[in-house]
């Protein structure tokens, strides 16, 4: 049985691995315009999938009790406004909280995610999105070849490189508690100093093991998609991918053509 860890400061000796993803590079991206209007869209509402970073509601501000029921952490009194003391109560949790609490989802400007694959692994960003309900159904999903224009620093958690972080692969790519993993992804956003400048992580997907890549809203300014690199999904151009796909991973294809 292998331990599923919390991040900490104090655990271990880290010894981070790291990924350069190179200029040049294209990546694939399947969204849905009512959630993402454009192919670039960053989403700053979170925490919902698995490595957000982004801070939430944490139930445990103004709680200070030695488990992991609360971070940990005790609100100054001070004598602002209530949306200063808002601000304040994050900016309070924002580095000590790493603890695997159910955070929930708000808007957070300063935090964005972007999933994408390597292309051509269409069926990485397959699995991903249809993945949980085994079943493709495409609506009004659309398909970016996303281009890289300069060199992206990502932490590498595939394989030994999970353990080099300080967890280990069941506690990041393939827990079933966002929670967790949620909260290795701020410790790696927020510890500069052990993970210095990283603009994202590359994984292993927890449905094939294929790679996939989350990017921060570091990297944003540092990818382009023209309008022509944009398709429909139910383009016939991805058909053979898609049922290709789908016998692979032994999933169903709601049949739109």
């Amino acid at each position: 049985m292998v331990l599923v860890t919390p991040p900490s400061p104090c655990f271990g000796k880290q010894n981070p691995k790291f990924y350069t993803l190179k200029k040049g590079t294209e990546l694939l991206r399947i969204f849905q315009p009512e959630y993402n209007p454009t192919a670039l869209t960053f989403r700053f509402w979170g925490p919902l999938h698995r490595f957000d970073h982004h801070l939430g509601d944490c139930p445990c501000i103004g709680v200070a009790q030695d488990n992991y029921e609360t971070c940990g952490v005790w609100n100054q009194e001070v004598s602002f406004g209530a949306e200063d003391i808002a601000i304040l109560q994050k900016q309070l949790a924002y580095s000590a909280c790493y603890k695997p609490l159910k955070r929930t989802p708000c808007d957070d400007p300063l935090r964005g995610i972007y999933y994408v694959a390597p292309a051509p692994r269409l069926s990485s960003c397959l699995v991903e999105v249809f993945g949980d309900t085994r079943c493709i159904e495409i609506t009004d999903h659309q398909i970016a070849l996303i281009t890289v224009t300069s060199h992206l620093k990502l932490l590498d958690v595939r394989g030994s490189g999970a353990m080099r972080a300080g967890a280990n692969d069941a506690t990041l790519a393939k827990t079933p508690q966002r929670g967790l993993s949620q909260a290795w992804s701020r410790f790696f956003y927020e510890q500069e100093a052990i993970y210095p400048e990283i603009q994202g992580i590359i994984y292993r997907n927890a449905h094939n093991d294929e790679e996939a890549i989350a990017i921060y809203e570091r990297a944003k300014h540092l990818l382009t998609c023209p309008p022509g690199n944009v398709y429909p999904l139910k383009h016939e151009l991805f058909r053979g991918a898609i049922l290709k796909a789908a016998e692979e991973n032994n999933l169903e294809v709601e049949r739109y053509w």
